[in-house]
């Protein structure tokens, strides 16, 4: 390898850090040494960081450490340089932030370069600025505070604001380093060389931000993406490290990555944290996707929910259902007369008028006869504008709807009974291949962190079908038999409910159509 008119240059150590000798580069000015440098770096990545990087280490007796790494951050480091799509599920505080703006960085000392940062909040946006702006203050052998320049340099400066970090090339353009806190539109005017999503698992607007932040970097050549969290189950992020056919390039980082973590550290860690010690400091990633004692609905297992039998005999077919603008979620349940129930089919979409939502619920309904549509109460809220429920809207649109509790306890109570295992069957399990969507949700959607007896409000994308089940499993309390005497009884008890909380126009319209209740 030689550099201009110079001899090969020779390799030292110090301190185990690889450095170049440049001691013979005699005819050389300092300057025309720096960009003899800083070109060397622009294409030997593990060089760049190791020679010149540094992080900050709160356990060390000096703050400012240099970047020693280890080797699964070298792993990762050539893995960004080498893939389009990145997505890095991680143990916590293994330095992995540090190595990504090291890396950001790597692409930015090439002139021209945008790298945008995404975080949760406009405070955690500019820690990724104030870190950014640790690492180029310790590389003063390449470049200068653009406040604080030697005299009669005349190499690369840099500058920082509170959100933006720029790096000045002389006689070329700036590469700079933008950050933005979480927003459905952030960063979506951009052309990004890097974006950098930080703590993904835990941004709102996740996806609205992907969908807006992807084409900034899709280009044939160029633009990468290198997202990193912690997990959080039912986050978009886990939806993007779980997914084997998205085109990303995973990359799991366990707890022991880190050399100076042993198993007296990791039990003395457990001890203090208990079973949460597999979602903070996984050692694989079936523990990093395992939330012990967070998941609401552990019973719900593939082995003993899902089954490829369709019951048989006499059967009465129900749709339960939630609705909103945002998502449309129904499914289809079977019932026979020992009192199993079988979801058999499931409708999933965004953006459905209550008319279009009608007309898919019977189009896919055919020629079955439905018992009951069941729904949340919510739906029988009148709107101010029109007076009307969106209730009534169904009925008028040929679907009359059947109310259900709104006592949410009861109603995850009830769906626990139905989803409760005894002698290897629950009484209600989902046809194979039938409702894979409402399977999911089931599996990933987590306790109420503060409310344990109910499941999580949040995030909002796996509760739509939980919802939707729910109203099925709270309207009817499962017996041994079926008494469908017990069932119209309920029925009539629902609708005498509906009538006296009616106003004149609902009111004669259900009186109408149901007679009086009895």
């Amino acid at each position: 390898m030689t550099f201009g008119k110079t001899s090969p240059r020779k390799r030292a150590v110090s301190n185990g850090r690889l450095f170049y000798n440049f001691m013979e580069l005699t005819e050389y000015k300092p300057s025309e040494l720096r960009e003899i440098e800083l070109q060397y770096c622009r294409t030997h990545l593990e060089y760049f960081v190791e020679k010149y990087g540094h992080i900050e280490d709160k356990d060390a007796e000096t703050l400012i450490q240099p970047f020693d790494l280890w080797e699964e951050q070298k792993s990762a480091l050539r893995q960004f340089r080498d893939n389009k799509l990145n997505v890095i599920l991680k143990a916590r505080q293994l330095g992995i932030t540090w190595l990504v703006l090291h890396y950001a960085l790597w692409k930015m000392i090439n002139p021209g370069r945008t790298v945008i940062g995404l975080s949760r909040t406009e405070d955690e946006a500019q820690e990724l600025v104030r870190r950014m702006s640790v690492i180029l203050d310790n590389m003063r052998g390449l470049f200068a505070p653009k406040n604080d320049q030697p005299i009669n340099w005349v190499n690369a400066t840099w500058e920082n604001t509170s959100l933006i970090l720029t790096i000045h090339f002389p006689s070329l353009p700036d590469s700079v380093f933008k950050c933005f806190q979480s927003s459905p539109n952030a960063a979506r005017s951009f052309t990004a060389d890097l974006i950098v999503f930080d703590e993904w698992a835990f941004k709102q607007f996740a996806e609205d931000i992907w969908k807006a932040g992807f084409p900034t970097i899709n280009r044939p050549s160029g633009g990468q993406v290198v997202g990193l969290s912690t997990i959080e189950r039912g986050s978009f992020f886990e939806q993007v490290f779980t997914d084997p056919d998205n085109g990303f390039n995973k990359i799991f980082i366990p707890w022991y990555a880190d050399p100076r973590r042993d198993e007296a550290w990791y039990e003395n860690t457990k001890r203090t944290m208990g079973d949460m010690i597999t979602q903070e400091y996984p050692a694989t990633i079936e523990e990093a996707l395992t939330v012990p004692g967070g998941s609401y609905f552990p019973e719900v297992k593939k082995e003993t929910h899902v089954v490829n039998k369709e019951l048989e005999g006499k059967l009465r077919r129900y749709v339960c259902l939630d609705y909103g603008l945002d998502m449309l979620s129904a499914h289809w349940i079977q019932v026979d007369t020992k009192g199993n129930a079988q979801v058999y089919r499931e409708y999933d979409a965004p953006d459905k008028t209550i008319g279009a939502a009608c007309d898919i619920l019977r189009s896919m309904s055919g020629d079955e006869k439905i018992e009951y549509w069941l729904a949340p109460s919510d739906l029988w809220s009148r709107s101010q504008e029109t007076g009307k429920s969106r209730a009534i809207i169904f009925s008028e649109n040929g679907i009359t709807l059947t109310k259900t509790s709104r006592d949410l306890p009861a109603g995850c109570a009830s769906m626990k009974e139905w989803l409760k295992v005894v002698d290897k069957h629950p009484k209600l399990t989902i046809l194979d291949g039938c409702a894979p969507n409402l399977y999911r949700c089931l599996q990933k959607i987590q306790k109420d962190k503060k409310r344990p007896n109910i499941y999580a409000k949040d995030p909002h994308d796996l509760t739509h079908d939980v919802d939707s089940l729910r109203s099925f499993c709270v309207w009817w309390v499962r017996s041994p038999e079926i008494d469908y005497e017990v069932i119209e009884t309920k029925r009539h008890s629902s609708i005498l409910e509906d009538i006296e909380n009616a106003n004149g126009e609902d009111r004669e319209y259900l009186l109408q159509k149901y007679g009086e209740p009895i």
